[in-house]
């Protein structure tokens, strides 16, 4: 009996499995993906990869008409009752902020702990224009403490400054090129990586303009207060709160709160002239803190996106439904339930803006960033105004936006005494041009 013949491996088996599990893999990466968004987001997300559209394909992703049918009133309490004056409004800011900590951003710790502080460093600054201070910030429950460490730069001055303050993704020592900058509390780097960083993150921040300008900058690492990562995010300062709720853009909003503590009794500090900052995930938590604390008069939105500045329904770019699958610790466990009808929610972000009145706003977006939806931003921060107009303030004209266009074009800034919004050209970032505007407006509206 003949021996049955043995097939023969050809070594392109080799490359073409390879290659068929690639193109597996990344079906099934894009089913998933779909399974959360709809086509027009999944093309937005190519923004990510910093991909130009053609304009028809960005006319498909932005939009101008949205369904904006189920959008909560802003001058209309749960009950129906109307908002008709600045009393009326401030029980819709109470209503409105518990629900957004129900079911949004989770719990917000206003009471149940102490912040002290500790000035462990200081010193001139930049060939002597400025004074740079760093201070630790210690938050202290029965369950114990956790310290955070604020880096500020002042303008050399006989006068109290007004301070920018945020908290940054990287660590205080990549703010500014400046080897007296201590490294921040949470950071597990030796001393060499932090050499080879020291500074590479300086275009964020603007320090030097800011101080040029008469402007103090304070800021601090995210992750001395809570890690952007979904198993250790509760290891610092939400370790120390029994509160399963809270999460990691609360801690976020949280230690710019703490943050304001310390600068409103520093006396080199103007407390009447705080304005907060941030970008992405952190421009979401300097929202929410702005929000809350009424101690900041000027809240500052950099393509916060989804979450953020980003109207919620009919959202474009990042849905309810993906940020939550992708981000489950940012927010609190109520708020996924909303990702198969988000038109369900009670809230939306137009009225967080809104809970900002009467004090300040400024909303800016990146033309290409269409995955933080810069359109929904727009149309939130429109969606704001009545509650800013209740306090006889200046809002944004219909007329900003020009014939034809849906808002306003890149590079074009439209700002009034309640408001501000820019669109800048390119993508998902803080650059110089996005400061420059701020610093305009704040030379307007923020200086003495």
């Amino acid at each position: 009996m003949k021996e049955k013949q043995r097939k023969k491996f050809h070594w392109w088996y080799i490359p073409l499995g390879i290659v068929l599990v690639l193109v597996l893999t990344a079906g099934g990466l894009v089913l998933w993906m779909h399974s959360m968004l709809p086509w027009p987001n999944m093309v937005a997300m190519t923004s990510n990869f910093q991909m130009e559209l053609s304009d028809p394909m960005r006319a498909y992703v932005v939009g101008g008409e949205r369904d904006y049918s189920t959008l909560p009133e802003v001058l209309a309490l749960q009950d129906g009752t109307g908002v008709e004056t600045p009393e009326d409004m401030a029980l819709r800011r109470a209503e409105v902020l518990d629900l957004f900590e129900k079911h949004v951003y989770g719990v917000l710790p206003k009471n149940g702990f102490e912040t002290s502080f500790e000035v462990v460093e200081e010193g001139e600054a930049l060939d002597g224009a400025a004074l740079r201070r760093q201070v630790k910030l210690t938050v202290t429950t029965d369950k114990g403490s956790s310290d955070a460490l604020l880096l500020m730069y002042l303008p050399n001055s006989d006068r109290p400054a007004p301070v920018v303050v945020g908290l940054n993704f990287n660590g205080n020592h990549t703010v500014l090129d400046d080897p007296a900058i201590l490294p921040s509390y949470a950071s597990e780097k030796d001393a060499a990586v932090l050499e080879e960083e020291r500074g590479g993150k300086a275009e964020r921040w603007a320090i030097e303009e800011a101080v040029a300008r008469g402007y103090g900058v304070a800021t601090i690492w995210c992750n001395d207060f809570a890690p952007d990562d979904a198993k250790a995010y509760s290891s610092r300062v939400i370790s120390l709160f029994d509160e399963p709720e809270f999460k990691a853009v609360g801690a976020w909003a949280f230690g710019i709160m703490r943050g304001v503590d310390y600068l409103v009794q520093d006396a080199d500090v103007d407390a009447a002239r705080i304005a907060d900052i941030g970008h992405s995930r952190l421009g979401k938590a300097a929202v929410w803190a702005g929000a809350n604390d009424e101690r900041i008069a000027l809240v500052i939105s950099n393509d916060s996106g989804n979450t953020g500045a980003s109207l919620t329904r009919e959202n474009r770019g990042e849905t309810l439904k993906s940020i939550n699958a992708l981000y489950p610790h940012w927010f609190c466990t109520k708020y996924k339930e909303y990702g198969a009808d988000a038109a369900s929610l009670p809230v939306d972000q137009h009225l967080l803006l809104a809970c900002i009145a009467p004090r300040r706003v400024y909303v800016a977006c990146a033309e290409g960033d269409l995955w933080a939806d810069p359109q929904g931003a727009w149309n939130s921060l429109m969606a704001s105004r009545p509650a800013f107009a209740l306090y006889g303030l200046d809002v944004l004209p219909d007329g900003c936006v020009a014939e034809g266009e849906t808002q306003p074009h890149a590079g074009q800034a439209c700002w009034s005494g309640a408001m501000g919004y820019h669109n800048r050209a390119g993508w998902h970032d803080v650059q110089r041009e996005d400061w420059e505007f701020y610093f305009q407006y704040m030379d307007e509206y923020l200086k003495a």
